[in-house]
C-alpha cells in the first residue's frame, strides 16, 4: 500500500509543496514555457523525522553543474550514505543510483520531450508520463496514477493498485503561492515515472521535468481511509519555503509523527 511509501518518506523529503519551477538562475531549456532552469536551486535540506518512539536525521545535497542541471544528489540517514548521478544528453537523461550496500548501480533511462518527462526504462520496464497540455495526467507505471486540477491545482489523486482503487483529494493554501515543488512530489508519487531508487530527488531539484506545478503551497492531502498529512511553512523574503513541517494524523485519530524540514536555496 502507497501509505507505507509515504511512512517511509525517504523522502521526502517531498512528498511537500507543489510547484514545479526548478533550480538555477538561468532562463534556459524551456519546456512548453516552464524552464527547467529558472529560479533559486535547492541545495540542501535537513530533516528531523519525530516518529512514535523513534527519531531520525536526514540531509539531502544537491550538487548542480555550470548549466545549472543537477549533476548529483545525496543524502545521509543515520550514517548510511546513498545517492544518484545525473547525465544530460539532449533528450535523454541517465540515472544511476548508488548505494553502500549494492555493488551493482541502479541506472535507468529517462525520456524528455518537449522538455517533460515522457517516458523511462530500466531495461525490463518502461514507464510512462501522460499530459493535458502542460499538465500531469496520469502515471503509467507499476501502479496507475491519475490526477484531477482545478484552478492551477491537482485537488485529486487516484492511484490502482492490486489491491483496488484508491483516492485523495487535496487542499493548498491559497495566500502562498508555490515557488519550487518539494514534498508534494512524494506525497503525490510523481517520482513513480522513473523506475529507480531516489529518483524524487531528480524530480525535486527539477519539478518542471514533470510540466507546470501545483499554483499554491499544498496544505493537506487526505485519502479514502482518513489517511490526512498536514503541511505548514516558514518562508524567505522571495516566498521559497525555508521550514516545512509535516504532521501525519492517521483515521482522523492518531498523531503518527511530526517531520521538520529546513531547506537551503541559493
Amino acid at each position: 500500500m502507497k501509505q507505507f511509501k509515504f511512512l517511509a518518506m525517504a523522502f521526502f523529503a517531498m512528498v511537500m509543496s507543489i510547484g514545479f519551477v526548478a533550480c538555477s538562475s538561468d532562463d534556459d531549456d524551456n519546456n512548453g514555457g516552464v524552464s527547467i532552469t529558472s529560479g533559486k536551486k535547492l541545495v540542501r535540506i535537513s530533516c528531523e523525522y519525530k516518529k512514535i518512539n523513534f527519531s531520525a536525521y536526514e540531509t539531502i545535497n544537491f550538487t548542480y553543474g555550470e548549466d545549472g542541471k543537477l549533476a548529483r544528489a545525496s543524502k545521509n540517514d543515520n550514517g548510511n550514505s546513498k545517492y544518484i548521478d545525473l547525465d544530460w544528453s539532449g533528450n535523454t537523461i541517465t540515472l544511476t543510483t548508488h548505494e553502500r550496500w549494492n555493488e551493482n548501480p541502479e541506472t535507468c533511462t529517462i525520456t524528455l520531450d518537449n522538455g517533460k518527462i515522457s517516458k523511462t526504462t530500466d531495461g525490463n520496464e518502461t514507464y510512462k508520463a501522460i499530459y493535458s497540455g502542460n499538465y500531469l495526467s496520469k502515471i503509467i507505471a507499476s501502479d496507475i496514477n491519475e490526477y484531477t486540477w482545478e484552478n492551477g491545482n491537482i485537488v485529486k489523486y487516484k492511484y490502482v493498485d492490486n489491491e483496488g482503487d484508491n483516492y485523495f483529494t487535496c487542499t493548498y493554501y491559497t495566500d502562498m503561492p508555490n515557488k519550487h515543488s518539494v514534498f508534494d512530489v512524494k506525497a503525490l508519487c510523481f517520482d513513480e515515472v522513473i523506475s529507480a531508487e531516489y529518483s524524487y530527488l531528480l524530480i525535486m531539484a527539477h519539478p518542471t521535468l514533470l510540466g507546470l506545478s501545483n499554483k499554491n503551497l499544498l496544505k493537506s492531502f487526505t485519502g479514502n481511509d482518513g489517511y490526512t498529512r498536514y503541511y505548514t511553512y516558514e518562508l524567505d523574503g522571495d516566498g521559497y519555503p525555508i521550514k516545512i513541517t509535516e504532521t501525519e494524523k492517521e483515521n482522523q485519530h492518531d498523531t503518527g509523527s511530526t517531520d521538520v524540514y529546513t531547506l537551503t536555496w541559493e
